[in-house]
C-alpha cells in the first residue's frame, strides 16, 4: 500500500498528534530522549505506521537546536529518510514472504555492536505477524533483556497474530483512521487532483494509503473491485461461501475489505438520502446498483451493523470463520429481500 510521499527529507504530514494521543505521547518521548525500549504500532495496513515509525526515528537523530524535532532538513533527518542512517536497521517483509529467525538473529547481532553515531540504535520491523514463531521467540529474548540505547519499533497489521508476550513488553501505539478533513488537507498539500480527492476520501474510510492508491491509479485495485463485486452481488449460499473463504484466507487484508464494504453501504445510505450526486456509486457492481432502489434505510443500517460487529469481533479475537459466515449471511438475506420486492 502506498506510503505518504515526503518532501525535503520528511513526509508531507508530520502532525501525528492530531491522529491520537498515543502518537503525540510517543513523539514527545523521542523528542526528549525519554523512550522505552520497545513500541508496538498497531492498525490496519495503510494508516501510516511505517511513516510514523521513521518520523520517530528521525526525531531521535535530528541535530536541530529547536524543540520541533524532527526538522526534516538537517543531515540526521535526511539520513533516516533516505535510508542512509547505519544506526537505523530495517527488517521488512515487503516481498510478502515470512521473516525467518536468521534475519532476526542478524539484527540482534548488529544492535549488540557499537553504534556509528550518537549512541542510539533503532530497529524497525514490519509486519511482526510475518515473523515465523521461531523468529518471534528470538526477538522476545531481546525484548526481555533490552540493550541500552536500543529502541525497537515494531509494526503489526494483525495484532491477533502477534505473540502476546511480545505485545506485553511494548508500549502500544494504536494508529487510528484519519478524519476526512485531515485526509483532505494532507492530500491537497501533496498536490493531488482536487476534483478527485472527495471520491478518494469517501472510498478510503479513513485509510490514507487506500486514498493514495485510488488517486494514483484508476480507482480501486482489481482485487478490491473483485471483492466488492462478489460481496455486493450475493445470490445464494454458494456465493456466501466464496466471499467467506476469501476473508478467511486473506486475514491480513480483511480489515481493508471490511472498510471497503462499510464505505459502500454508507455511500448507499447517503445516495438514498439524496446527499450524494448521481453517478457517485458508479464504481460499485451493476447488480448492487440495480437493487438499491428497492433497498430501505433500515436494511442498509442492519448491514452496516453487521460489518461493524464483524470488525469488533475480529479485534476481540472471536472465532473468525463464524464471524465471516454470519456477516455474509446477513448481507445475502437483505439483498434477497430487496430483489423480491
Amino acid at each position: 500500500m502506498a506510503q505518504i510521499p515526503r518532501e525535503a527529507g520528511r513526509p508531507v504530514f508530520t502532525d501525528y498528534g492530531r491522529l491520537s494521543a498515543s502518537c503525540k505521547t510517543a513523539l514527545h518521548q523521542f523528542q526528549t530522549g525519554e523512550m522505552v525500549h520497545a513500541y508496538l504500532l498497531t492498525g490496519a495496513r495503510g494508516l501510516g505506521k511505517r511513516t510514523f515509525a521513521r518520523l520517530l526515528a528521525s526525531a531521535l537523530f535530528c541535530t536541530s537546536e529547536t524543540d520541533e524535532k524532527p526538522c526534516g532538513v538537517c543531515e540526521g533527518c535526511r539520513r533516516v529518510w533516505d535510508d542512509n542512517e547505519p544506526d537505523v536497521i530495517s527488517l521488512f517483509a515487503d516481498d510478502g514472504k515470512q521473516i525467518g529467525v536468521d534475519r532476526v538473529r542478524d539484527v540482534i547481532r548488529a544492535v549488540g555492536q557499537h553504534s556509528f553515531g550518537t549512541g542510539y540504535r533503532v530497529v524497525l520491523i514490519e509486519p511482526v505477524e510475518k515473523m515465523t514463531p521461531q523468529a518471534q521467540n528470538c526477538l522476545l529474548k531481546s525484548l526481555e533483556e533490552p540493550v541500552a540505547r536500543v529502541v525497537f519499533l515494531l509494526m503489526t497489521h494483525e495484532l491477533t497474530a502477534t505473540l502476546g508476550t511480545i505485545a506485553s513488553r511494548c508500549a502500544r501505539i494504536k494508529m487510528r483512521p484519519w478524519p476526512d478533513e485531515l485526509m483532505t488537507e494532507t492530500l491537497t498539500r501533496m498536490g493531488c487532483d482536487p476534483a478527485r480527492i472527495p471520491t478518494a476520501v469517501g472510498l478510503a474510510g479513513g485509510n490514507i494509503g487506500m486514498a493514495l492508491e485510488v488517486l494514483n491509479g484508476d480507482g480501486l485495485e482489481e482485487k478490491d473491485r473483485d471483492f466488492l463485486t462478489d460481496a455486493l452481488s450475493l445470490q445464494n449460499d454458494a456465493d456466501v461461501l466464496k466471499v467467506s473463504t476469501r476473508l478467511k484466507d486473506q486475514r491480513e487484508t480483511a480489515d481493508q475489505y471490511l472498510i471497503l464494504l462499510e464505505n459502500a453501504l454508507h455511500q448507499a445510505l447517503l445516495a438514498k438520502a439524496g446527499l450524494l450526486p448521481e453517478g457517485a456509486l458508479a464504481q460499485y457492481p451493476a447488480a448492487w446498483r440495480a437493487c438499491l432502489p428497492q433497498a430501505d434505510e433500515a436494511g442498509l443500517n442492519r448491514m452496516l451493523d453487521a460489518v461493524f460487529l464483524a470488525r469488533k469481533r475480529r479485534a476481540g479475537q472471536v472465532n473468525w470463520q463464524s464471524t465471516v459466515d454470519q456477516l455474509m449471511m446477513t448481507i445475502l438475506e437483505e439483498q434477497k429481500t430487496w430483489r423480491q420486492s
